[in-house]
């Protein structure tokens, strides 16, 4: 019986509409038949699939086929008894009540049905499994290795490009069919927002008459157009540097200039002992004498400026010794101190 209720789940027409009462989900949405719908289809009638050539092909698709309306009546029935569906009253158009009467386990051709068996759960359990590790690895996305974030950068410029083209050539599609008074359209339907996403792309393309009285609009457009090329063609070294500068726009956007990412380098080199090189030696040690100097000329004006005799005496006898020229300071400071 579960094969039979998978098989007319998946392959017959329903219905949906919101469904009152129900004693567990209160309001929710549902989908329902009419009883001797059923009972057609599990006789080999109308099913969602309508490229069915032969009785073969469509007997090969099929689980199960009833022989008579007596044994299609009977599965039915089975199957309310199951609990794969259960009966409802149509309320008015797009809202039923489950019926509670005493005969709503009795299968009856001109009675409304909803499903309540929701067939195989792989699938769903599938689906759910990987939106969960997908909402984890864009959470983790703070840890991802380098080269993982570089591989989704290289996908979203891609992405990003690919679209801003798209939409361009769209754009001028439209525009030179509508000069000539024609509304051309990829995808007509791709951003309205009230389709689902496979109806988005539906369909294809759209060519139509255009609306009358735009003759003035489309001369303007025409106009801008022209002025537009006699600019490009007046002034190529400015439309030269404007796409030069796109083409290194892009070629920075791939090479990741635009995205310096210095912490995650931090953070792969956290466990590394860094250990400097010889050029980083060198330079450490001529900063440190370079410095040394410098302390040194500051102490020689210091000097110079406690005692002029110093300088004089320093004239006379360059190698001076400095621990000697010190005690005399230090001498000439006490006598500066006796005499307050």
């Amino acid at each position: 019986m579960n094969a039979v209720a998978e098989m007319c789940r998946s392959k017959m027409l329903v219905k949906h509409a919101i469904e009152r009462g129900h004693q567990f989900d209160g309001d929710r949405r549902v989908e329902y038949f009419k009883g001797d719908k059923l009972v057609t289809f599990l006789l080999g009638g109308d099913d969602t699939t309508k490229n069915t050539n032969t009785e073969k092909k469509r007997n090969k698709r099929r689980a199960y086929e009833a022989s008579s309306v007596d044994e299609a009546r009977t599965v039915a029935q089975s199957l309310l008894h199951g609990g794969f569906i259960h009966r409802a009253k149509r309320v008015q158009k797009g809202i039923l009540e489950v019926d509670k009467s005493v005969q709503h386990n009795k299968w009856e051709s001109n009675g409304y049905y909803v499903w309540d068996f929701e067939g195989s759960k792989g699938l769903s359990h599938f689906l759910t499994g990987l939106l969960i590790v997908g909402m984890l690895t864009v959470t983790a996305f703070p840890i991802w290795p380098h080269f993982l974030k570089v591989y989704l950068w290289y996908c979203s410029v891609t992405l990003l490009i690919f679209m801003v083209v798209f939409l361009s050539l769209r754009a001028i599609l439209f525009m030179d069919f509508w000069i000539i008074g024609y509304d051309f359209w990829i995808f007509p339907n791709l951003f309205d927002e009230s389709l689902s996403v496979i109806d988005s792309f539906k369909p294809t393309y759209s060519f139509e008459n255009g609306a009358p009285g735009q003759r003035y609009y489309r001369f303007a457009l025409v106009t801008s157009l022209i002025s537009f090329a006699i600019y490009c063609y007046n002034q190529p070294t400015d439309f030269d540097t404007f796409l030069a500068a796109q083409r290194d726009f892009v070629s920075d956007l791939y090479e990741g200039k635009l995205i310096s990412d210095t912490s995650q380098q931090a953070r792969d080199d956290i466990d590394k002992i860094k250990r400097p090189s010889f050029e980083e030696l060198a330079q450490e040690e001529a900063r440190a004498e370079e410095e040394a100097k410098v302390k040194e000329n500051i102490q020689d004006l210091h000097r110079q400026a406690l005692d002029p005799e110093y300088k004089k005496m320093l004239e006379e006898d360059p190698d001076l010794d400095d621990q000697a020229a010190q005690d005399m300071i230090d001498r000439m400071l006490a006598d500066e101190e006796e005499e307050d």
